[in-house]
């Protein structure tokens, strides 16, 4: 009898053969959505450079903390007025080419308010009125940007470029405002100012080496016109419809938490402003794995269902935040929001991505973008008035409860979520 001869194993394959599988998987494949994603992520921490600086420096001319939410309110009014017409451009002109506009003025808006404050000329009004004038920009800007994600990855690499884009987001959220704050300490807040400026040229580079993004369909009808029809199809289409109801819910109620935790770092885990600022990284770095792990998960199927558990767990954790008087479990929840809260803006983007019609995306992108830039801002207004009366943390609580308890009526009103793929 012959020798039994030993059976062959496939070995395992290793390490660099899995990243490069993953790598090939993903979004930054694409050499031209590299190429812009890596010039966000630069533009990105120049935009945190920014909104820092100019806090810092409104609050250095006018010793005003009322200044500091004037600010704040001028800059979400073109967010909760123009966005949508800035949808309806993004479905009825070359998205490449408002790009082009839209960043071209943004780096002049940042470079003037440099030149102005190193020249001693600026004044608290010149702030206002270029903040203003940045968030119109902006307005036009991210509709245009989100919609031009599917035409430059495919639909296969969509759920990859919504995480990619949430990662260089948070990943600059991360360094940018310590950057700013050793600038700034360093060289003055006019520097941060004329870097940002500085910072869109790569965006504009690499916007100028994609191909033309002329929208399916260059509709005639009038621009007013053109945004109710981006309504009417949102309320037509009960997956949107409810993609975005499940978004705005949670954002209005839940959100607030991050432009309230001075209350809960001062007067409720009694940390310091060293405490604070430790509490706020640990959250941010919840956001980004968060936005580290959207590819993944949304590569195992039944993201709707997906997306009702993130929503439930968002909820629930800020409630369990909002009752701990512990900083240790404080510590871990704010983790845990820091990653929910990312997970649920990343899949909404993505599910909204593979479902909306090309001739309506600008439109529904716009209405996407207002959520977290308009509604957490009245949100804060709300929570924080009630709060002044009944106390932040019971006022915190009792909204995510409503939040969690809405997520749960919202897997029967919206089941055409709950079974997206």
């Amino acid at each position: 009898m012959a020798p039994r001869q030993p059976i062959a194993r496939a070995s395992a394959p290793s390490w660099s053969a899995r990243l490069r599988e993953a790598f090939d998987r993903s979004a930054l494949a694409v050499p031209a959505y590299r190429r812009f994603w890596a010039s966000m992520l630069i533009s990105n921490v120049g935009s945190w450079l920014q909104l820092v600086a100019q806090g810092w420096l409104i609050l250095a001319l006018t010793d005003s903390p009322a200044y500091l939410g004037f600010y704040g309110l001028l800059r979400s009014v073109p967010t909760l007025t123009v966005t949508l017409v800035g949808g309806a451009v993004a479905d009825r002109a070359d998205r490449r080419c408002i790009l082009l506009v839209t960043q071209s003025a943004a780096a002049v808006l940042a470079l003037l308010l440099g030149v102005l404050d190193l020249t001693g000329l600026v004044r608290p009004w010149h702030i206002l009125v270029i903040a203003f004038a940045t968030a119109t920009v902006m307005a036009f800007d991210n509709p245009a940007r989100q919609a031009m994600v599917p035409g430059l990855v495919g639909s296969e690499r969509v759920a990859s470029a919504v995480g990619l884009n949430s990662a260089a987001w948070n990943a600059a959220a991360v360094v940018g405002p310590s950057l700013a704050g050793l600038l700034v300490a360093a060289a003055g807040t006019g520097w941060a100012f004329v870097l940002n400026g500085l910072s869109y040229l790569p965006v504009i580079w690499a916007v100028w080496t994609l191909e033309p993004a002329p929208p399916s369909n260059r509709s005639q009808t009038p621009i007013v016109a053109h945004v109710r029809l981006g309504l009417r199809a949102v309320r037509q289409d009960r997956r949107l419809l409810g993609l975005l109801t499940l978004l705005a819910v949670p954002t209005f109620l839940g959100r607030p938490y991050l432009q309230l935790m001075p209350v809960f770092a001062r007067d409720v885990l009694h940390t310091s402003a060293a405490g604070y600022g430790i509490l706020m990284g640990i959250n941010g770095a919840g956001a980004l794995s968060g936005a580290l792990l959207v590819g993944t998960l949304s590569q195992r199927g039944r993201r709707g269902k997906l997306l009702f558990f993130v929503n439930i767990g968002f909820a629930a954790t800020l409630v369990a935040f909002a009752l701990s008087q512990w900083v240790i479990l404080s510590a871990v929840l704010l983790f845990l929001i820091g990653a929910s809260q990312t997970l649920l803006m990343a899949l909404t983007n993505t599910l909204i991505q593979l479902t909306v019609p090309d001739e309506f995306r600008g439109r529904v992108m716009a209405l996407y973008t207002v959520i977290p830039m308009g509604f957490m801002p009245l949100g804060t207004m709300a929570l924080g008035g009630i709060g002044d009366i009944v106390g932040v943390p019971l006022t915190v609580a009792v909204a995510a409860a409503i939040a969690l308890g809405f997520t749960l009526i919202g897997r029967r009103l919206f089941p055409e979520v709950y079974h997206l793929t």
